[in-house]
Formats: C-alpha cells, structure tokens, sequence
C-alpha cells in the first residue's frame, strides 16, 4: 500500500456500472455511553457523495446524511462531517458538527493495516472488484450534546474501499469487527444466493494474520432481527485464529441504498472469546433481505 491510498483516487471515465470510494470510521465507549459509525462515500457513476453519520447517544440514536454534487469534491467533507488523514496510516481525525451534537475524534494506529488484496487490473469492469483494506485505531475525543462534553475514549477502526462495487446481485452479508485490548479480529461474509464468499484477518502486535476458512453459526434472530452469532476463524495450518460469541447490546437499522428491499442491520454487541472467555466489543453487521433465506456456513474455505 502506499499513502497515496489514504486519499481520494482517480476513477475511470465514462461509467456504466457503480464505482465507488468509501471510507468508515466508528468508535464504540459503552462507558461513556456513546458509539456509532461515521460514513462517506463517493459514487462516481452519479457524481454524488453521501455523508452519513449515525450516532447513539445515551441510547438516542441521533442520525445524519447529506448527499451533494462531488465533480469538483477535493477533500473528504461536506462541511459538517470531514474525514482527515493527518499522517497515512498512523493518524486520521473525524469532526461532526450536527445540529444537535458535535463529533471531534482523533484516531491512532493500533496495529498496521490489513491489505485485503488487489483486484484485477486486467478485468476493469466487474462487480466488487475493489482495492480494500482495514485498520485497528484507538480512538480518543470529545462529543458535546446539550451543552455537556464527554470523552470518547476506545478501541475501534476503519475501513477504506475503492473501484467497482455494483452489490444489486448480493443477497446478503457479515462484516465483523471485534476489538480486544491486544488484538482485533474482522470477519466477512458475502452471500450471492446459495454462494458464500468469505475473508478476515487477526491484527496483533506481531503482526496480522489471514483468515484461511471461516465458520458462520449459531445465529439467533427475535423479532426476525439477528441478536446473536458464533464466528470461528482459522490459519492457513487449520488453527483456531479465533472463536467469537457475539451479543447485542445497540443496533441501529439501516436502509440500502442499492437495494431498498434489504436491511443493515448494524449491531454494536459484547464479544466472547469461546475458547479463553475474554471479553471484547465491536460491530457484528448484517445486510439481510426479506425475500431471501438467511443461511449458516459451517466451513468456507477461502483462497
């Protein structure tokens, strides 16, 4: 990766299909009782940018979007949420300035960013064939709402994409994100009918570590919501990376943007390490749709 990547790339002219750049930021301090996700993404084939910004806040869930005209965008802000990487891949800073709460997040590098790989230079034109990576952060700011500040202060992280992304032919998915004080685990499941598709990694002080083969299991639903999963990631030798129990405590629901018949559902829940008992937090997210069953992997093996 080279940090040039860390800014707003270049895109093929004359678009027949979405391509699209997204960059994601969360953070999570159920101490301070505040968490959420912070969203922007530039869709080239519309010259239009969506800003989003969905926080929870003594358990109001306070929203945000925008969508203006990017032709002429050079930096990653619509004047109210402003993404900023102040040195790439160490230090980034998120602000929001809403009409009823302002955001100020500085974020460093936990560990380094996970390279999810390149697509195929040769094939310049297909679904979700994007340049991907992920990076752990800690997360130390400020929220003011109604005239009172508090800290924001947590293990957290982000995720940048960029190239074609047409997602009308998907009918499902997991993004996982668990954070533990001395290493983070993200999983994630992509569903085309019957087909699953899959890839994660292990970030630790030495290093990260690829996903090999993945199971998906155990998923409890209420209401026909998911609540509750078992994840088990392992390394290219067959061992258990990690066995993750997730439980929700927050869930935001949010729309599609491609496909307005499906539903993400972003769920901030508590990790258990099954095999260790540690106890962690993060994002355990599901794209769901009601026209389609929702299906368990007891082993997907991943290239």
């Amino acid at each position: 990766m080279d940090p040039k990547d860390e800014f707003i790339h270049a895109y093929p002219e004359n678009l027949d299909t979405p391509w699209k750049e997204n960059w994601y930021f969360n953070f999570i301090d159920r101490k301070n009782r505040a968490w959420g996700i912070n969203h922007i993404s530039l869709m080239r084939h519309t010259n239009k940018g969506r800003f989003t910004a969905v926080h929870v806040v003594d358990d109001e869930i306070i929203p945000y979007s925008n969508v203006i005209d990017i032709e002429d965008l050079r930096d990653t802000t619509d004047g109210s949420l402003t993404f900023e990487v102040l040195e790439p891949f160490k230090k980034f800073r998120v602000t929001f300035d809403g009409p009823r709460h302002q955001v100020k997040i500085d974020y460093d590098a936990l560990f380094p960013a996970f390279d999810y790989g390149k697509r195929d230079k040769a094939d310049e034109n297909k679904a979700l064939s994007i340049d991907h990576y992920r990076q752990a952060l800690v997360a130390k700011g400020t929220l003011i709402k109604d005239g009172e500040a508090r800290p924001i202060e947590c293990v957290c992280d982000r995720d940048h994409t960029w190239g074609y992304r047409n997602e009308g032919m998907l009918t499902g998915w997991n993004w996982v994100g668990a954070y533990f004080p001395a290493r983070t685990v993200n999983f994630n499941r992509i569903l085309v009918r019957e087909h699953a598709f899959a890839a994660g990694y292990l970030s630790a002080p030495e290093g990260n570590t690829r996903v090999s083969r993945l199971e998906v299991m155990d998923t409890k639903f209420v209401n026909d919501a998911p609540v509750s999963a078992v994840y088990t990631g392992y390394d290219s030798e067959g061992r258990v990376l990690a066995r993750l129990k997730t439980d929700m405590f927050s869930r935001l629901c949010l729309p599609m943007q491609d496909k307005e018949d499906m539903l993400i559902y972003e769920n901030f829940v508590e990790f258990t390490d099954l095999d260790t008992g540690e106890k962690g937090h993060g994002v355990d997210e599901y794209l769901l749709s009601p026209n389609e069953p929702y299906h368990e992997s007891p082993g997907i093996s991943i290239d």
